[in-house]
Parts: C-alpha cells; sequence; structure tokens
C-alpha cells in the first residue's frame, strides 16, 4: 500500500472519531479538530507518493 493511502486513511479514521466524541460530548472544539483531521486527508489526495518499480 501506498504510504500517502495509509496517512490519508489513519486520518479519516481519527477525524471521525475525534468528531464523533465532540458530537456526542458535545464540545465544539474536539467537533473542529475531528473536521480539520478530516479536511487535511481530503488535502492529501493532491499529495504525490512515490512510486514503486
Amino acid at each position: 500500500m501506498n504510504p500517502v493511502l495509509i496517512a490519508r486513511l489513519a486520518l479519516g479514521v481519527a477525524g471521525i472519531v475525534v468528531w464523533g466524541l465532540g458530537a456526542r460530548a458535545d464540545i465544539s472544539l474536539l467537533r473542529w479538530t475531528g473536521i480539520g483531521l478530516l479536511a487535511l486527508s481530503l488535502l492529501l489526495r493532491f499529495a504525490k507518493g512515490r512510486r514503486d518499480n
């Protein structure tokens, strides 16, 4: 698997978990942090991964 793909998946899962905890506990800082992690995982879509020969 590509390292960029692994990072995207990890950030996406972490973002969903943090956002969910923030929504459940009604803590806006956690919600925004989760949204930021999800946005970062989407921005990694444009990152260039190294090619495996």
